[in-house]
Formats: C-alpha cells, sequence, structure tokens
C-alpha cells in the first residue's frame, strides 16, 4: 500500500514537472529577454505580498471546483456542470444579498452563500436523479444543463438584474458591508479563503470518518459491488451530484463576496474545468485539492505576472494548464478503462 501511494505521488509529481519543463520551453523560444520571463514567470509571485495574495485569492474558488468535482468522481460520476453551477450560485447568491441590504451581515452572509449552495445543488441533483432514475448519462445531462444556465445567467445579469449607471456587463453590487474582509491589502485576497480550507477539512472528514462517506467511496470503486453490499447506489447518485453542485456553486458566491461585489459576465469561465483537472491532480482526496489548486492559481499569477512585466503573453499559462490537464485526463482514462469503471 505505501509502495503504491509513493508510486502515485511520483506520478503525479512528474506530471507537475513535465509541464513545467513545457512552459520553461515555450518561453525560451518565444521570448526575446527569456531569463526576465522566467524569473517574472515562475519566481515573481514570491517577491511580495501583493502578488502572494493576488495568488491565494485565485486558488479559492479553484479549492471549491476541485472539491465538487472529487466529491462526484470519488462516488463514480461525472459533473461536467461545473461552469454553470458556480455561475448560477454567484447570480442567486447575489440577488439575494442585493435585496436583503440593510440586514446584518451577520445573518445575510450565512443566507447569501447557503442560497448559492442550495441553487447549484438542486441544478446538479437534478443529473444525480436521472442517472440513478432513469439511467441518463450524467456527463450529458449536466453539461447540458450548465450550457443552458449560463446563458440564462448572462441575460439576468444583462437584463433585468443589470447595474444600468455603471455601463458594465454585470449585475447589481452587492453594499460593502457584506463583502468578505480583505487580508494582505492591496491584494485582492479575502477570508474566503479560511472557508474554502475549512470546507476541504470537512469533505475529507466527511468521506473518511462518515458511514455516508463510505457508501460514496465504495460506490466510487465499484457500483455493482456496493449494490450487491446494501448501499442504495441511486441515493448516492444523487447526493454526491447535491454536494457537488453546491460546492462549484458556493465557490461561485465566496468569488463575488471576496473579490468582485457583483457577477461579472462570464467572470467563472474556467473555473469548472480547471477544478475537474485539480480533482484528477489531487486523486479526488479532499485534502489534496488545496495544493492542487495552488498550483494553477501560481500558474495563472505568474502568467499575468510576467505578461506586464516581461512582456510574456497570459496564453503561456493556458498551454502549461492544458499539457497537466492532457496528462492527468489521460491517466485517468487508462486507470478507467483498467480499473472496470473507476477514476483513481
Amino acid at each position: 500500500m505505501r509502495v503504491s501511494r509513493v508510486f502515485v505521488i511520483a506520478r503525479t509529481l512528474s506530471t507537475l514537472v513535465i509541464a513545467l519543463s513545457v512552459g520553461f520551453i515555450v518561453i525560451v523560444m518565444t521570448v526575446e529577454e527569456p531569463l526576465e520571463a522566467i524569473f517574472a514567470f515562475f519566481l515573481s509571485v514570491f517577491t511580495n505580498t501583493f502578488y502572494f495574495g493576488n495568488l491565494l485569492s485565485a486558488s479559492v474558488p479553484l479549492i471549491f471546483t476541485g472539491l465538487a468535482a472529487a466529491v462526484a468522481f470519488s462516488s463514480s460520476s461525472f459533473n461536467l456542470g461545473l461552469e454553470g453551477q458556480v455561475y448560477l450560485g454567484a447570480l442567486v447568491g447575489t440577488y439575494i444579498g442585493v435585496h436583503m441590504g440593510g440586514t446584518s451581515p451577520l445573518l445575510i452572509l450565512p443566507v447569501v452563500i447557503l442560497s448559492g449552495f442550495f441553487s447549484g445543488a438542486l441544478i446538479a441533483g437534478i443529473s444525480g436523479l436521472l442517472k440513478g432514475f432513469r439511467g441518463v448519462n450524467e456527463l450529458i445531462s449536466s453539461l447540458l444543463l450548465s450550457s443552458g444556465i449560463v446563458l440564462v445567467v448572462d441575460y439576468i445579469i444583462e437584463g433585468p438584474f443589470n447595474d444600468g449607471p455603471s455601463g458594465l456587463a454585470a449585475s447589481m453590487s452587492l453594499g460593502k458591508e457584506v463583502m468578505l474582509p480583505r487580508i494582505l491589502e492591496p491584494s485582492s485576497l479575502h477570508s474566503g479563503l479560511f472557508l474554502a480550507l475549512i470546507m476541504a477539512v470537512l469533505l475529507w472528514a466527511f468521506m473518511f470518518r462518515t458511514r455516508p462517506g463510505y457508501d460514496f467511496r465504495v460506490t466510487g470503486k465499484s457500483p455493482r459491488f456496493a449494490y450487491y453490499g446494501g448501499i442504495n447506489v441511486k441515493a448516492v447518485y444523487f447526493w454526491s451530484m447535491f454536494l457537488s453542485g453546491g460546492l462549484a456553486a458556493v465557490g461561485g458566491i465566496v468569488d463575488v463576496l471576496g473579490v468582485h461585489g457583483r457577477v461579472l459576465r462570464g467572470f467563472s469561465g474556467g473555473y469548472g474545468w480547471n477544478g475537474i483537472a485539480v480533482a484528477l491532480i489531487a486523486r479526488n482526496h479532499p485534502l489534496g485539492v488545496v495544493p492542487a489548486a495552488l498550483f494553477f492559481a501560481y500558474l495563472e499569477s505568474g502568467a499575468q505576472i510576467a505578461s506586464f512585466e516581461a512582456g510574456l503573453t497570459p496564453e503561456i499559462s493556458r498551454i502549461v494548464q492544458a499539457v497537466v490537464f492532457y496528462l492527468v485526463t489521460a491517466e485517468a482514462v487508462l486507470s478507467f478503462m483498467k480499473g472496470g469503471g473507476k477514476v483513481d
């Protein structure tokens, strides 16, 4: 068991090293001053609190979407609707927060976050129900629902819930009293980071220290074995998707509460797909999601810094992320095929 775990860690680290090496090579081949660009991309984020705080802030929504993907994958479910669930959670939570203006923040914040959670949870739960009771493939149903939700949210924030005077494609703004406290100012880091870390620990405790979590994991290893072992597999499909959608939606509303203060059109683009890659790198372990999310945020932050310090195109980050995504996805597919339908 210990040898196998070491091998898994070594495989994951080799994937990250390959991806970073690709980024290094691309920078050397495309930039006139490669040393300056390499320093800006790989090291500048650690040179001051502003850059480092922004890195930590960028990791918060990825922790939530990584946890969302991990809990679904661990239960033999595949939630491809994370993008829409993040977006919907942000919209619903913001709408509730705007219309509760003047109420005590101690009351508003829990209501806003829970309303966001249940909006995403209910949408994802539909895919779980369809899979469990009608045999509908949840990859297709969750992706289609997500695509429709994105269009609906776009319409709402550009129409009835638009902040007209601002001239932006954005919703009305939340009051400052509702916003999460900032940390390491003037960076965008906020106290939502602590909520993300707490959620990772709670999900770990749920998955590895409770009976329902055990049912999730057994179903993820073999739904047929779980069924003959007396586990209600249909219920597992529903609740795993329900929890997955809720976590993704909380990632959306926490990002609004901590950074934007309103729902910007398309602000969540990439959160869902990157969250899937984060979960795969973490091998669906809730605690492993945190460093995996930090890695993706590190790439994004490094690219942004290098773009204005060394003239490096931000697409370099996309290339490195794509390499990571394809490597871990290919490995997961091979594991799925060899393991008879489970993602390690």
